[in-house]
């Protein structure tokens, strides 16, 4: 089973924004992390949003 590239384009983009805002939840409930780890959050969810964009972009709808 093939699925579209859309289909990930979705995946990818709800995951990067749910990674994003379960961590800005998490800080603004005052539980901290370390630099490091917010860091690197936040790199893999802006990753995230920026393949899911590519997916749509060269997806064929």
């Amino acid at each position: 089973m093939i699925l579209p590239d859309w289909l990930y384009a979705v995946a990818s983009l709800l995951a990067g924004v749910a990674i994003g805002f379960l961590t800005w939840k998490k800080r603004q409930r005052g539980i901290r992390e370390d630099t490091y780890t917010f860091v690197g959050k936040i790199i893999i969810a802006l990753f995230m949003i920026a393949f899911g964009l590519l997916l749509f972009k060269v997806g064929k709808i």
